[in-house]
């Protein structure tokens, strides 16, 4: 069973399977971030559902996406996805892990990614979700292939838990410059629940802690940027 769900406000229409993996304000957080202008090419690794590329296709008009995901059945939703809001997105079923033909030798303006999140086998009954969630691969190898389609002076960005910021690090700084943290908070005085970090390839700039992003108020109620960013499509400079 499926269900068809909006985000940005609307502008985006997901499909998604009801007991399936389901989209998050992670996606819409990172796709956020993507310092994309028209005519440029995306890749989306970790296609899923598609939610990232039809968040950035909803922001920015003309973009060129691409995304590869190695779940038959994601694979599906993010071709069906794409033809519900009129993206134009080249869907690869591939598994990174095996380096795909597909993206032999293609690079990229902006390479975007919400990679697995747990090293452990994540205990989701259902294979989709569990599958989704479990770093079937080390995260640092998912970061480098990553970085590998990233053109010079294009960018990365990717979204992680903040334990994952040093294995990230180490792995990003022997190529990017320019390298953004963000830390994403529920309320103001908590600790971080999410990290967004982004670097430029081949520049020399240093690293710099940005501001955190709050997602509610004390009320429970979301935050003015978290509503610019998951209702108006707003952008994270």
């Amino acid at each position: 069973m499926q269900t068809t769900d909006d985000f940005l406000g609307g502008r985006v229409k997901l499909r998604q399977n009801k007991t399936g993996l389901r989209a998050t304000s992670d996606s819409v957080l990172v796709a956020a971030a993507v310092p994309a202008k028209s005519d440029e090419t995306v890749l989306d690794v970790g296609l899923g559902n598609g939610v990232i590329a039809l968040c950035l296709n909803a922001r920015i008009k003309g973009l060129k996406l691409t995304g590869i995901e190695c779940q038959p059945e994601l694979v599906r939703l993010a071709a069906e996805n794409a033809t519900l809001n009129k993206c134009d997105l080249e869907v690869i079923s591939g598994d990174i892990g095996i380096r795909p033909s597909a993206l032999h030798g293609r690079q990229f303006h902006h390479v975007v990614s919400n990679p697995p999140f747990y090293d452990e086998p994540h205990k989701r009954q259902n294979p989709e979700v569990a599958r989704a969630y479990h770093q079937e691969m080390p995260l640092k190898e998912w970061i480098s292939f990553c970085m590998r389609h990233v053109r010079a002076k294009g960018t990365l960005t990717v979204i992680a838990r903040p334990e994952s910021l040093s294995e990230i690090l180490a792995v990003v700084s022997q190529k990017l410059g320019r390298i953004e943290v963000i830390p994403i908070i529920s309320k103001s005085g908590e600790s971080a629940k999410r990290i967004i970090v982004r670097g430029v390839m081949n520049s020399r700039a240093p690293l710099s802690l940005k501001s955190p992003i709050v997602m509610h108020i004390k009320s429970g109620k979301r935050s003015p940027i978290a509503e610019k960013i998951l209702r108006r499509g707003g952008e994270i400079e």
